[in-house]
């Protein structure tokens, strides 16, 4: 039977739970054990006597077997109701297999459960249709799938493994699938294009001396944490998600991947969190010394996300519904993750409140300490960024159904967002710096002085960063 792995991005596993309804998946087994009791009660008692289907079914009249549940099978916001009416409807199309077989024939094919579908007594010669099911991973409701009746009043068997088959390929939503490869392939070369830009710029901080300061080691850990997020996702896209045989597998490496990834998000969020108590303590404390300030963040933002992984990795690996598909599927357990980042934004926005408050009341013309022009634009950098953590935490658990009219749009929408998160930051932090870009002018002009012109006198914002205090230097 063909099965069809889930190759969606995650985030969000990466990411936050859903508002689910009641009993999502933990009941797989218990639910398809349902079906089948409807099927055997509305089926098993009927047999054929003259042409009608009167009389018990006695070779059918079996224990429920758990071998009918095998398969790769992800089941979603189930809705039992409309589920056990699909199951119990059909359609028998009257298409003959074999010269001489009518619709009228007195030989049937007995009533069979495949573990995804009820299939009724069918006449022979015929090929029974019903809608695919709805909690596969994969598969269009929309769709049909087929069962043959063959003319000798058995169902038709597989080739291969000469069991009764029931053909769900055509389940297959193939456009659906093809756009999501292409979404899976977007996100690797959005975290291609973002680490990128993050080592060119952890390379262009650590090569000039001139901008070795306080707030640029913060850039610098916020740029090696997404970094290495960059790299767990493009591990986790085309080792995990594109490999549906191996997720049905859960090796263990993949679910430590997957504890990898959520602990360098927690990381960057953390270190996002950093960026703005740095502004929060240059404008509004002032005799706090950088060491110290480094030291606690470096504890808080590397060493703080173990213990809430630790927690969140043996509560799901104990847990025996979670603890399958290399992790892949929402859990309710992603609330330990929701909650210190949730709080981490929601201080990261108090403090960035209190900085503008603090930059509008030295920029009054009255005011005899004006913020430096390179804190106010650090405090803007900041601004524009904890809105974009921000819009990627809370906006994408808020995803449309599957094949809804706004899912393609969704899907499109949380690539920008969260694989262009570091090029990004880059670009604010970096790429956009009047310090950087003063420094790349001025080795420039060292190197190439007839093509390069010498930086304009005064354009460097942190140029005093040697000889004060490295809190007063910009982005």
């Amino acid at each position: 039977m063909t099965t069809i792995g889930n190759t969606e991005n995650l985030e969000p596993v990466a990411t936050t739970t859903e508002s689910m309804p009641p009993q999502p998946q933990d009941d797989l087994r218990l639910f398809l054990k349902h079906l089948y009791i409807q099927c055997f009660n509305r089926y098993a008692k009927f047999t054929l006597n003259d042409g009608n289907i009167t009389s018990i079914l006695t070779d059918q009249d079996r224990d429920y077997d758990e071998s009918d549940l095998e398969g790769n099978i992800d089941m979603q916001y189930v809705d039992q109701t409309a589920a056990t009416n699909n199951e119990l409807h059909a359609t028998i199309f009257s298409t003959p297999l074999a010269a001489g077989v009518n619709n009228h024939t007195d030989v049937f094919c007995p009533w069979d459960f495949d573990g995804y579908r009820c299939w009724p007594p069918t006449p022979a010669g015929t090929v029974l249709s019903q809608h695919c099911p709805d909690f596969i991973e994969g598969f269009n409701s929309k769709f049909l799938a087929y069962k043959t009746c063959l003319a000798n009043g058995s169902w038709f068997r597989h080739p291969e493994n000469n069991r009764t088959w029931s053909n769900y390929t055509t389940c297959v939503d193939h456009e659906d699938y093809e756009f999501r490869k292409f979404v899976n392939q977007l996100y690797v070369k959005g975290y291609a294009l973002s680490l990128l830009a993050l080592l060119i710029s952890i390379i262009i901080f650590l090569g000039f001396k001139s901008l070795r300061c306080t707030r640029i080691r913060i850039h610098v850990h916020l740029f090696a944490s997404l970094a290495c997020s960059c790299i767990a996702w493009i591990l986790w896209y085309v080792f995990v998600v594109e490999q549906p045989d191996l997720v049905a597998e859960n090796p263990p490496w993949c679910i430590a991947l997957h504890l990898v990834i959520l602990y360098f998000m927690l990381v960057n969020y953390f270190w996002m969190f950093c960026e703005g108590l740095h502004l929060h303590l240059v404008l509004v404390v002032v005799f706090v010394k950088d060491t110290i300030v480094m030291r606690w963040f470096k504890l808080l933002s590397w060493l703080s996300p173990i213990l809430f992984v630790c927690v969140y990795g043996l509560a799901r690996y104990f847990s025996g519904i979670d603890n399958k598909h290399c992790w892949m599927d929402e859990s309710l357990f992603l609330w330990i993750f929701s909650v210190p980042i949730t709080l981490s934004l929601l201080a990261s926005f108090i403090f960035l409140i209190n900085v503008l408050r603090v930059i509008v009341h030295k920029l009054h013309p009255q005011s005899a300490q004006p913020a430096p022009l390179a804190i106010r634009k650090a405090v803007r950098a900041t601004i524009i960024l904890v809105p974009l953590f921000g819009l990627q935490h809370f906006l994408l658990p808020y995803r449309p159904d599957a094949g809804a009219d706004l899912d393609q749009f969704y899907q499109l929408l949380s690539v920008v967002l969260v694989s262009l998160q570091g090029f990004v930051v880059s670009f604010l932090f970096c790429f956009a710096n009047h310090d950087v870009i003063f420094a790349i002018r001025t080795l420039l002009n060292k190197l190439l002085p007839s093509l390069v012109s010498p930086p304009p006198v005064g354009s460097n914002t942190g140029q005093l960063a040697t000889t004060t205090p490295s809190r007063e230097l910009g982005v």
